[in-house]
């Protein structure tokens, strides 16, 4: 592909996604970008189309201050632009990634934006941080205890996310590596993760009866991740699957949403240029038998640099 397949993928997805009226600031955004996305570019897709959004990546404190001019635009809280700020110089401007996405609704189009640095540090010491930010009890032993249930001493990704009038919500990803001599033991371990969010009964049989078949052959790497305020738990959890054909994502859904599930997953792939989504995000809850679905297509750009790997 073209050194710019990346932008031009990019703008005209959120020129398909999002209302024309409210395209001008994800243009630019997108313009800002450019030479990150040409490397690296994830077109984001929800349901139905909502939210959407992308993905990029970059190195250095010139790829931070794109990020922060970006939360400026975007009329995110300082509260946002401080955690960035304070992300960034922790993990020394490295393997930085950031992402945008709008959110249609009936009072209009609100963004989130979310940084994420893959760094791998210890457990131990992303909990020592979190303390000093302020992040509760609660928040630290659900750490230590999804890293336990899953058999992690890193955090594969430190993250976090904002959106306009919320408090930062920190992200934590653990990766899973999934190999033939690998799957039971990945699968216990998730199982584990159910528990210890009390989701049991016949959302944890929903989760066992498709969890499998939403695995490629051979080797692959899924992510889990858990989000917390300094105050609040998400009563939630997300599996990223890698490489999903878009005819399965409609096992997660109950009939009469399964063409619609199918429709969305193939328009995401039509979109990014991909065969496959590259990550279905699929969001377990408490309460809830069928989760929700997030579709992630990456952009086959010229110099690809894959994020999760």
């Amino acid at each position: 592909m073209s050194g710019s397949a990346g932008r031009l993928h990019t703008r005209a997805a959120l020129a398909r996604l999002l209302p024309a009226e409210h395209t001008p600031t994800p243009f630019a955004l997108t313009d800002l970008f450019a030479r990150d996305l040409d490397q690296y570019a994830e077109i984001i897709v929800g349901p139905g189309g909502h939210p959407a959004g992308f993905m990029t990546r970059g190195e250095g404190p010139e790829f931070t201050e794109r990020g922060r001019v970006a939360l400026e635009q975007l009329g995110l809280p300082e509260a946002a632009l401080a955690h960035h700020d304070r992300l960034s110089e922790l993990f020394e401007h490295r393997r930085a990634f950031l992402k945008i996405e709008w959110h249609v609704g009936d009072a209009g189009v609100e963004p989130m934006a979310a940084c994420y640095f893959r760094r791998r540090p210890s457990v131990t010491t992303v909990a020592d941080h979190l303390a000093a930010w302020g992040v509760s009890e609660k928040a630290l032993a659900l750490t230590y205890d999804v890293a336990g249930a899953l058999e992690k001493a890193s955090v594969h990704f430190v993250a976090a996310a904002f959106r306009p009038g919320q408090p930062v919500w920190h992200k934590l990803y653990f990766s899973q590596l999934v190999a033939p001599d690998t799957r039971d033991q990945v699968s216990a371990r998730i199982a584990r993760v159910f528990q210890r969010f009390r989701i049991t009964g016949e959302a944890l049989a929903h989760w066992r009866a498709h969890h499998d078949s939403m695995l490629p052959d051979g080797e692959s790497s899924l992510f889990v991740s858990v989000s917390f305020s300094n105050q609040a738990i998400m009563p939630s959890f997300k599996i990223d699957y890698p490489d999903v054909p878009a005819h399965r994502v409609a096992a997660w859904l109950p009939a009469e949403q399964q063409a619609r599930a199918v429709a969305d997953a193939g328009d995401a792939c039509a979109l990014g240029g991909t065969k496959t989504v590259t990550f279905l995000g699929v969001r377990f809850q408490v309460d809830r038998v069928t989760p929700s679905l997030k579709y992630y297509c990456d952009v086959p750009v010229a110099e690809a640099l894959p994020w999760r790997s």
